[in-house]
């Protein structure tokens, strides 16, 4: 992306994340939700707005690489990286809307830690085997 592009896909994420503040605190002042479901509805929209986030993270990556090997193993880690972070974002939203508070919480960060390991461990088996293969 370019960096134009990139600082418009960011202040549209951005928009977004404040009308949907916007809209949660207007209901709040009107009484049509409590605080627990301004809470859990911020939370989707964070969740919401991450998932977006991570799952153009593979059309983000820039740089020149080595080779094109170098290439496509950047492209493949920058999309198992992406989809394991959407998703985790996805559970997140998914566990914020409708499991009971405390199991969200938990579990929120429970998915997104698996988000990381998995995006992180990927990142290292496909490094490892790049390189075995190169001296081996």
């Amino acid at each position: 992306m370019s960096a134009r592009k990139e600082i418009l896909f960011g202040l549209k994420l951005a928009a977004a994340m404040i009308v949907g503040a916007l809209l949660l605190t207007l209901a709040r002042k009107q009484g049509w939700v409590d605080a627990e479901q301004v809470m859990r509805g911020h939370n989707i929209i964070i969740g919401l707005a991450l998932a977006v986030f991570c799952n153009a993270m593979p059309k983000r990556m820039q740089g020149s690489p080595r080779s094109i090997s170098h290439a496509t193993l950047a492209q493949t880690i920058g999309r198992v990286g992406g989809w394991a972070m959407t998703l985790a974002f996805l559970v997140w939203t998914v566990l914020w809307a409708f499991a009971p508070q405390e199991l969200a919480r938990i579990g929120s960060m429970a998915a997104i830690g698996v988000g990381v390991a998995v995006m992180l461990g990927y990142a290292v088996w496909k490094c490892v085997g790049h390189d075995m293969s190169r001296h081996g």
